[in-house]
């Protein structure tokens, strides 16, 4: 590890830097030449409610995806190097490799896994996030200025269903070339600004996506799949936990709530209660812009980041 060498030499912001731009630097390198192992979008298709099966998003076929497979290994292995090594955040670290690889199976299979198997596996890693955090932290919550102490068991619950909706979220919202990662990158770089907590590690990943995007912009060459957004929206769930201030994830995770998060309520409302209360609006809303209005992608990627922008300042005007 080479935080031990470095920190006699330079403060930990300087090391942190260091560790940024060189997993930049090899990420960007990396998606020069992708991994053969990379599996290829196949497109997408839904089922109609009279059972036939219909293609979506067939631009997408035969662009490598799974792409966050190597993003987030270089985003761990710089964090491990150019970060203080803990148990809390080696096991952290654990987590979000075994997020990604459950990502890069569904992402390589050649039907998409059912959503049972994945919200499975979703809630055990979340109560896996939760239970490790509240071993390791005190129960102490920051709200509008306001500390008080949190019941454990009321944490663990809160802290799972907090992560569990980040991934789904997050997961969601990545569904136009541009968008969830350059929504990631405002957001992460806004935790690290704002808050102590994992912020070093969250500009880490911040500077492995900068260099995805590039790859990624429209007309994007790669694309992250699972591997990479299911591990973002884990992520930046234990670093809203983090940072002392969890319900900070509601404002500046706001873009990808209202993005992605509308649509799993409406299919919960018609799943559940046969209520349909967005009408004919489509979700994630991305798709309403880019199919029903017309958007071009870059638009629809410029707009979405441009509200992040606005929420991180209306987030910094209530913590400052």
């Amino acid at each position: 590890m080479l935080y031990p060498l470095l920190s006699s030499h330079m403060s930990d912001t300087v090391i942190t830097m260091i560790g940024a731009l060189v997993a930049s630097i090899v990420t960007f390198v990396l998606y020069r030449h992708p991994a053969g192992f990379l599996p290829k979008d196949h497109g997408k298709v839904v089922t109609d409610p009279n059972g036939n099966i219909i293609p979506i998003n067939t631009k997408s076929k035969g662009k490598i995806t799974g792409a966050g497979f190597i993003f987030v290994l270089v985003f761990l292995i710089s964090s491990l190097l150019f970060l203080p090594v803990t148990v809390e955040r080696v096991l952290y670290i654990v987590l979000c490799f075994i997020m990604m690889f459950i990502g890069f199976l569904d992402d390589c299979a050649k039907a998409p896994w059912g959503e049972l198997i994945k919200g499975i596996l979703d809630l055990f890693l979340a109560v896996a996030g939760s239970v490790i955090f509240v071993f390791f932290n005190d129960m102490t919550v920051t709200f509008f200025g306001n500390s008080f102490v949190m019941n454990k068991v009321v944490y663990v619950i809160l802290g799972t269903m907090l992560i569990w909706g980040s991934i789904n979220v997050t997961n969601c919202s990545d569904g136009v070339d541009g968008l969830c990662g350059g929504v990631s990158v405002i957001e992460l770089t806004t935790f690290f600004l704002l808050f102590e907590g994992y912020g070093n590690m969250g500009i880490i990943l911040a500077a492995v996506l900068l260099a995805y995007l590039y790859y990624n912009w429209f007309p994007s060459k790669i694309l992250m799949g699972d591997a990479g957004s299911r591990t973002i929206g884990f992520f930046i769930a234990i670093l809203a936990m983090k940072s002392g201030h969890p319900y900070a994830f509601i404002l500046l995770s706001l873009v990808f709530l209202v993005d992605g998060g509308l649509g799993l309520v409406k299919l919960t409302l018609l799943r559940t209660l046969h209520l349909n209360v967005f009408g004919k609006i489509r979700f994630p809303l991305h798709d309403e812009f880019r199919k029903n209005r017309g958007w071009k992608v870059p638009r629809i990627s410029l707009f979405f980041a441009v509200c992040e922008i606005v929420m991180c300042f209306v987030t910094w005007l209530i913590v400052r």
